[in-house]
């Protein structure tokens, strides 16, 4: 398969500024009960392809990333979306699908909401707290990468801010991972500091951070408490 028209992150330039670089407020709700949290929050993806198997849309994600698109692979309901951006209105998301769409790239828009994780064991709902105040910090840090690429697409941020804002991601996953030592949350967390890491010494564009704002994305959709 084959990307047609214009690149990704040219189109990105023009369509960013049409869209507020501060992120709207996210409404999350978040609650405990018995043997369940109750976390509510809504993810908007821009995906290019949707696959039925990880070596397809494998071989699709490096061409969405060499034109400026996150190029992540995200699984979810028993398939791979080869994602282009990720946003937090339904507007926003379609609005860029659209422009893309005029481009004869072909997308689009995969809505997420997650509502409530099951506490699979005694060990996770003793960990409710620490859990819920997980899913609240890797939210947070997701909207912080999004804003950050949204900065770097419109000019408004420089190198040093990208690299600040990516320090500021790894400080931020360190914390967890030294309240998450060995659990559930810990594997995950892993995996974003080294996408943190392999960022590190070189420049920084904006489908860095869209990648790195999809991956802790994941981690909160496909979060198994245990």
């Amino acid at each position: 398969m084959e990307l047609r028209g214009q690149k990704i992150s040219a189109f990105f330039i023009s369509v960013v500024i049409a869209i507020t670089v501060t992120v709207a407020v996210i409404l999350t709700v978040v609650s405990c009960s018995g043997s369940k949290i109750n976390f509510k929050t809504t993810f908007y993806f821009v995906c290019y392809a949707v696959e039925d198997n990880a070596i397809s849309a494998g071989s699709i994600s490096n061409a969405v990333s060499n034109y400026g698109g996150a190029g992540y692979v995200l699984e979810y309901d028993g398939a791979f979306f080869v994602t282009v951006s990720c946003y937090y209105t339904e507007r926003d998301a379609k609005s860029v699908c659209e422009s893309l769409k005029r481009r004869d790239l072909e997308c689009e828009v995969l809505k997420i909401e997650t509502d409530e994780y099951a506490l699979k064991s005694t060990a996770a709902r003793k960990n409710a707290q620490l859990y819920t105040g997980n899913l609240n910090t890797l939210n947070s840090l997701s909207t912080l990468a999004y804003e950050c690429a949204n900065a770097l697409d419109t000019g408004t941020y420089s190198q040093s801010k990208a690299k600040s804002v990516l320090a500021s991601l790894e400080s931020g996953l360190k914390g967890l991972l030294n309240a998450n030592s060995e659990n559930c949350f810990s594997t995950a967390i892993r995996r974003l500091l080294t996408e943190c890491k392999n960022l590190e010494g070189s420049y920084i564009y904006s489908k860095d951070m869209r990648k790195l704002q999809i991956v802790i994305a994941d981690s909160i959709i496909n979060a198994e408490l245990y």
